[in-house]
């Protein structure tokens, strides 16, 4: 049996490669002999990270380096002719146009043939279903075109587990509509997601399963593992919240209050005797954040202390567990650093600039440790940390049935859907897939 892994992911969205990780594992955990390809952003970061032969979701994609450096005559060839062609605005546009179609169109008959190998392509992950980013020629374009291209040839399509909104375009809502309705099995991360699916038409039956960073393992050694650290350690994650670089809000003003706050904590933390680590679970949106941290700490921050709180940020799965099995306490400003520190047991503060991380912290009794990320102040942020501090040493029974309560769900839907004698997945011989 071949299966296709289908996730915007690639530019190191550990949150991302954690679901992939939990997909991967337990697919392989029912189906031995199944051979699995992923569909991605990033093809060459997809194979390095989970170690499977990898297709692009659109025609454009970064190539690794050394791809990069071939053909060069061609490559100042084609920049010329570019240059030449942005002289005249107008021919360019349309030039434009003509070779982005005619791309698009060649990607569709490429993508056809592969899918037409696979007997079931799985889309997973967090906002597969979402406009936010760029819009409905993204996100909702990509996954219609993969969806309606699979049908086509005759497969199967799951959507296992997936966020779905903000969709604000008419024609993303329409993409989202069709790509769903086109499915053979559907299942959402919340309620909400699932509700907001429904407003939009759909009235194909549809399931609630918890994220799947929750079916991640995790070794008991990790989740209580022995301090190295004669003080207690706060890990902070930060974000780049409304940064003009990276963020699809653009707001200097907020951005600005966002570090300077958390500057400003973290030195409360420091003056407190605490040890303070700034992590990462995806590089790509934090770095100029924690840049920017380090810039404004370093004249306040002796440059031992500094080159503790600022270490190499992780690059994988693994790595972000097992650094983060070494905080007593965590402040994260992202989604899946909550998962990741309720899996790993780990009390946890979230400031939040989506309701998916309300609903994360509300799911485990601890929404009176959530604030949004627009609106917190220090005073309440130092007020919440010491609330959590004194609580520091008691178990949370309530985080750790849910949690365990939520892999015990994602190992059932698995099961469901994967175990052969429960599964109505065709299991007709195909031919071996090579990525060239």
């Amino acid at each position: 049996m071949v299966i296709g892994i289908l996730d915007h992911m690639g530019y190191g969205n550990l949150g991302d490669a954690a679901t992939q990780d939990v997909a991967i594992a337990n697919i392989r955990k029912r189906l031995p002999d199944v051979r699995l390809v992923g569909f991605s952003f990033i093809p060459h970061d997809t194979t390095e990270r989970h170690g499977i032969p990898c297709y692009p979701i659109r025609w454009w994609y970064p190539r690794p380096a050394a791809l990069g450096d071939r053909n060069t005559d061609g490559t100042i060839s084609k920049s010329r002719l570019k240059s030449v062609l942005k002289s005249a605005p107008f021919i360019y546009r349309w030039a434009k146009l003509l070779h982005d179609f005619m791309h698009e169109a060649l990607f569709w008959v490429r993508s056809y043939r592969v899918l037409r190998r696979l007997d079931l392509l799985i889309i997973s992950g967090g906002g597969q279903l979402s406009d936010l980013w760029r819009g409905p020629w993204s996100h909702p374009y990509t996954i219609f075109k993969f969806c309606l291209l699979t049908k086509l040839a005759g497969k199967k399509v799951f959507f296992l587990n997936v966020g779905a909104g903000p969709l604000d375009h008419s024609l993303s809502k329409v993409f989202a509509k069709y790509a769903v309705q086109l499915a053979d099995y559907r299942s959402f991360r919340d309620e909400d997601y699932e509700k907001l699916v429904r407003k939009l038409g759909v009235k194909a039956k549809t399931h609630v399963y918890p994220d799947m960073a929750y079916g991640l393992e995790v070794e008991e050694s990790s989740k209580s593992r022995p301090r190295a650290f004669s003080k207690p350690v706060v890990g902070i994650n930060p974000i780049g919240f409304c940064d003009a670089r990276i963020w699809v809000r653009k707001d200097e003003a907020l951005y600005e209050q966002y570090l300077d706050k958390v500057v400003r904590f973290s030195l409360w933390l420091l003056e407190q005797g605490y040890n303070l680590r700034m992590f990462s679970t995806e590089i790509s949106v934090d770095k100029y954040a924690l840049e920017d941290i380090q810039a404004r700490l370093r004249s306040r921050v002796a440059p031992d202390i500094l080159s503790q709180i600022f270490r190499t940020a992780s690059k994988n799965v693994k790595d972000v567990l097992q650094e983060m099995s070494e905080f007593d306490f965590v402040v994260t400003s992202k989604y899946h650093g909550i998962i990741f520190s309720q899996v790993l047991g780990k009390p946890v503060i979230s400031l939040n600039y989506h309701r998916k991380m309300d609903f994360a912290m509300q799911a485990v009794g601890q929404d009176r440790f959530c604030a949004g990320i627009e609106h917190f102040s220090v005073d309440w942020l130092i007020d919440a940390f010491r609330s959590l501090a004194e609580e520091n040493g008691k178990t949370n029974p309530i985080a750790a049935a849910v949690v365990e309560k939520y892999a015990a769900t994602l190992s059932r839907q698995f099961d469901e859907l994967f175990i052969p004698e429960n599964a109505s997945i065709a299991t007709t011989p195909r031919s071996s897939l090579a990525v060239s």
